[in-house]
């Protein structure tokens, strides 16, 4: 029988969720890295009575998140998820992803932390259903979080907290921030490349039917920056996007 500290589930990439070169997107992606950690956790009994009861919710920080290799449409992944216990009220979730071969092709480096739901602050002391949690002392793996910033920026758009972008805490989901990341950059520089790497710093949520105006720029090294500022001046997100040709 599987550890409950860790996770694993089978998941078939569907068209639907990619790119024009039968691409998992890397937010498709995020959102399967979602699932299984929603289903790991009701497996502990962490339902919604679960959290209304202890008047807390896990929110993302950060995330890195690196694709060894494109998933493809059609395949199946084995996706394999492991909880750490808080280090300094910061939990960190890594998820990877398997192919049939047995090889691995994506690795989400996740950071939550845990918000009283009714204050909207961060619990350096977990509730005590949270302390009792059978996540691991210590998961080895870590990605980089590091978001490099260019020293140009010019404005790409605004980007809105719609009904399809929103999830049941009524603020834009975590997994739609790099969707919008994506869009933001220009086609072309997209439309021929895959997205191989993809760091996200989420700062402030943004709540449904609100929107933030964003701004890209390029770093030195051909990595694509891009954040979001709310309508009342508070930074959003900040994204890094590596992109490598497909040399089509």
């Amino acid at each position: 029988m599987e550890p409950m500290q860790t996770y694993t589930a089978p998941f078939r990439v569907m068209e639907c969720d990619c790119d024009s070169h039968h691409h998992l997107t890397p937010g498709a992606f995020m959102r399967l890295a979602q699932q299984v950690s929603t289903d790991h956790c009701e497996s502990l009994g962490m339902d919604d009575a679960f959290y209304r009861a202890s008047q807390a919710v896990f929110l993302m920080a950060k995330m890195a998140l690196r694709l060894e290799r494109p998933p493809v449409s059609g395949e199946t992944l084995t996706l394999r998820t492991s909880p750490e216990q808080a280090r300094r009220a910061v939990y960190k979730r890594i998820t990877e992803a398997w192919d049939e071969a047995g090889r691995r092709v994506a690795v989400l480096d996740s950071r939550w932390v845990l918000v009283d739901a009714r204050a909207r602050r961060i619990l350096r002391r977990p509730p005590e259903a949270f302390a009792a949690l059978p996540f691991a002392e210590q998961v080895g793996e870590e990605l980089d979080v590091t978001i490099r910033k260019p020293a140009a920026l010019e404005p790409a758009g605004v980007v809105t907290a719609s009904y399809s972008r929103c999830d049941i805490n009524r603020h834009m989901n975590n997994t739609r921030y790099a969707d919008v990341a994506a869009d933001a950059l220009p086609l072309e520089a997209v439309e021929n490349s895959v997205i191989t790497g993809l760091v996200i710093s989420y700062h402030n949520e943004l709540p449904a039917g609100g929107s933030a105006r964003l701004v890209r720029g390029q770093n030195e090294d051909g990595s694509w920056y891009v954040a979001g500022q709310r309508e009342d001046g508070k930074p959003c997100f900040e994204a890094v996007l590596t992109l490598q040709s497909l040399n089509l």
